[in-house]
C-alpha cells in the first residue's frame, strides 16, 4: 500500500495480493460450532484463544470457560480448514451445537455476543436454519449486532440448493458461501443472488472425533475457506472499511 493511500479503501491489486499471499496474522476468528479438539493430530497443537461451551438447561444459559471439547466432530473440521487457510489467525471456539449437530437459536446468539465482546473480527457459522418466518428475528438481532460492530459474519448456505432460504446466510450483511466441486484455492462469485460466493465443499478430507479423518461434502466446509481469506485481508488492512469486504470478495473472485 502506498503512503498516500487511504487504509480504509485498499486498491484492488493490493487487496488481491493480501488475499492470495497473506496468513491472517493477528486476526481473531470465532468458530461457532460443536467445539474444537485441538489435540487432533491434524490441528498440529492449535492454541485456542477461547474455548467456550454455552448450553441451556431449559431455564438458564450456562457459559463454561475452557470446556468446549468437540462433541460431534464438525467444529474440529471447520477449525482445521480455517487454520490451513489463515495459519496466522487467532482462533476461538464457541460451542453451540450439540452431539446431534443441532443448536437452539438463543444459544447461538449468546455465542456470537460473547465473540463480539471478546474482540473477534470474523465469525464463522457453518450451519443454517431453514427460512421460516418465525425464526427471522432470532438470527437478525445478532446479525445486526455484528454488522454494527464491524464484524464479518461468514455463513454456510443450504446443502441442497443455494436458492433455499436459510438463516443467517440470507441476510444481506452476511457473507454467504455455497460448497462446490473446485480446487481449494479457487473462489467464485455470482452476482444478483443472496448467496454469491462459492468455494470448495465437495469431497473434503477433514479431521473428526477421536483423531479420525473423514471425507465430507457440504457448504459447511466452504465457509471457513472464505473466513480465512477475510482474515488474510484484515491482517494486511486492519483499518479497512467493514462494508467493503463483501463486495471486494465478489469483485476479486472468478465469475461463475
Amino acid at each position: 500500500m502506498s503512503a498516500d493511500q487511504d487504509p480504509r479503501w485498499p486498491d484492488l491489486a493490493a487487496a488481491a495480493e493480501a488475499i492470495r499471499s497473506g496468513d491472517g496474522a493477528g486476526v481473531k476468528v470465532a468458530v461457532i460450532d460443536s467445539g474444537v479438539d485441538p489435540s487432533h493430530p491434524a490441528l498440529h497443537g492449535m492454541q485456542l484463544e477461547d474455548d467456550l461451551a454455552i448450553s441451556c438447561d431449559g431455564v438458564s444459559l450456562h457459559i463454561n470457560e475452557n470446556g468446549g471439547t468437540d462433541v460431534y466432530g464438525h467444529g474440529t473440521a471447520v477449525a482445521s480448514l480455517l487454520s490451513n487457510e489463515a495459519p496466522g489467525a487467532i482462533i476461538g471456539s464457541f460451542r453451540a451445537l450439540d452431539s446431534t449437530n443441532h443448536a437452539r437459536s438463543f444459544v447461538i446468539a449468546e455465542c456470537v455476543s460473547q465473540a463480539i465482546a471478546r474482540g473477534y473480527q470474523v465469525i464463522n457459522c457453518s450451519f443454517g436454519c431453514r427460512g421460516l418466518a418465525r425464526y427471522v428475528m432470532d438470527y437478525k438481532d445478532w446479525v445486526d449486532e455484528a454488522y454494527l460492530a464491524g464484524v464479518q459474519v461468514v455463513a454456510a448456505c443450504s446443502n441442497v440448493n443455494s436458492s433455499i432460504r436459510e438463516w443467517p446466510a440470507y441476510f444481506p450483511s452476511v457473507i454467504s458461501v455455497q460448497g462446490i466441486d473446485c480446487k481449494p484455492d479457487e473462489l467464485f462469485a455470482k452476482q444478483g443472488e443472496m448467496v454469491s460466493l462459492f468455494a470448495r465443499g465437495e469431497r473434503v478430507e477433514v479431521p473428526w472425533l477421536d483423531g479420525q479423518m473423514k471425507t465430507e461434502t457440504g457448504s459447511s466446509y466452504a465457509a471457513p475457506l472464505v473466513a480465512g481469506r477475510i482474515a488474510r485481508l484484515l491482517s494486511a488492512f486492519p483499518g479497512i472499511e467493514p462494508s467493503l469486504i463483501k463486495p471486494l470478495l465478489g469483485i476479486l473472485a472468478s465469475s461463475r
